[in-house]
């Protein structure tokens, strides 16, 4: 949903979902994108790093005649995301696949999706201090997968003309771009994401078109303390 269309909602899964009790947690930034993202009726959608599957399901939830296959490397987060997706009733529409992104060449065709989320991993390796937990140090940090891997990945799988959505820290926006555009992923929507009012953005959720031709929209920007607050007053 872009901005100037409404109010930006967000829409935590209930029930809860199920999530290691050490390692990396979703955050809202799941959330937001799975606001942001705007895949067709009856696409097919891939989830590049799921995690314990709040993205597949949100937007499983929002969009109900699309189907999402969402791919984990990390095996006791295929195993919550399998369960959380039971417990929504979604296992006819969204499957997971326990495997490497950066492998998809051994587990699906070209061409096999009209859609890709992705809230990957942000911090280069040589960026400072890894999370000493190592399923989060995975979730954050460019070890098993960095920005041109993801890239690549999201090249093969999107048809021509498929869409990328993705959140981002702001700080590394010249990398996201560049990397996009290195791949033939034309940046098209862009919404800057801020903590609140007179602060600093904090993210970017951008999506891009698969040998699209060159055309960006800036969306008018989002403010967390905001939607945050719609939220609260949407379920009093």
């Amino acid at each position: 949903m872009d901005a100037g269309q409404g109010p930006f909602r967000i829409f935590p899964p209930s029930p809860p979902l199920i999530q290691p009790r050490e390692g990396y947690r979703y955050s809202i930034d799941s959330l937001l994108l799975a606001s942001f993202a705007a895949p067709r009726p009856r696409d097919r959608v891939v989830d590049l790093g799921c995690g314990c599957g709040v993205l597949s399901i949100v937007l499983a939830e929002r969009f109900s005649s699309i189907s999402v296959t969402a791919i984990e490397l990390q095996e006791e987060l295929c195993t919550a995301a399998r369960k959380n997706i039971e417990a929504h009733g979604l296992s006819d529409r969204v499957e997971v696949v326990c495997g490497d992104v950066k492998e998809c060449r051994g587990l699906f065709q070209s061409g096999s999706f009209d859609y890709a989320v992705s809230n990957p991993p942000f911090r280069p390796v040589e960026s400072g201090r890894i999370c000493p937990e190592p399923g989060e140090a995975l979730a954050r940090h460019e070890i098993a997968l960095d920005l041109e891997g993801l890239m690549a990945a999201s090249r093969f799988l999107l048809r021509p003309g498929g869409r990328l959505a993705l959140v981002y820290p702001s700080s590394r926006l010249a990398a996201l771009l560049h990397a996009m555009r290195e791949a033939r992923v034309e940046p098209k929507r862009l919404m800057p994401v801020y903590p609140a009012a007179g602060e600093e953005a904090r993210l970017v959720l951008v999506e891009g078109c698969r040998d699209g031709s060159e055309e960006v929209r800036f969306l008018p920007p989002l403010f967390i303390d905001q939607v945050v607050e719609e939220r609260r007053e949407r379920v009093s």
